[in-house]
């Protein structure tokens, strides 16, 4: 379809794919015989070309929104780790305070498993873990609570 002049996108509404929109392009790289900007414009200028906001968004130009991610490799290469993901001008993503946080979240669970080892060992009463059932959040749930019926989409 680009080789005839037709402008064409990639998007999805699903939550994993979504954040994977560089590897899909890549795809097309690989099994399409795209070339790294015909790739680029599907997940980029394209969607934003066929939504008429092409003058707002799309490329990073001075006075177009951008939401920003910049990685450690080429992000069309499944080896691409994200280090800052940048929202509005501010940074919502940041690898090496993610990589702190997962730090402090290991000791923190060491530190509880730890005292719970040491509760069980006096043979303080257990009690047993019941998980909690988590619900989705779907296009068709927004502004409401989790839902737990299945998605139809």
């Amino acid at each position: 379809m680009t080789n005839m002049g037709l402008t064409v996108a990639i998007n999805s509404d699903d939550a994993e794919m979504g954040r994977r929109l560089n590897q899909e392009a890549a795809k097309t790289i690989k099994y399409g015989g795209m070339t790294e900007d015909q790739a680029w414009k599907m997940v980029t200028l394209n969607p934003a070309k066929l939504l008429h906001l092409d003058d707002r968004m799309g490329t990073v130009q001075v006075g177009k929104d951008a939401d920003l991610v910049l990685w450690t490799n080429n992000p069309l290469s499944i080896t691409a780790k994200p280090v800052y993901t940048v929202v509005d001008g501010e940074i919502l993503f940041d690898a090496q305070k993610d990589f702190q946080m997962q730090q402090e979240i290991a000791a923190e669970r060491a530190r509880i498993i730890a005292k719970m080892s040491e509760e069980n060992k006096k043979g303080e009463p257990t009690k047993t873990f019941s998980r909690k059932r988590r619900g989705h959040f779907h296009c068709n749930t927004l502004g409401e609570e989790e839902s737990f019926e299945t998605n139809e989409h």
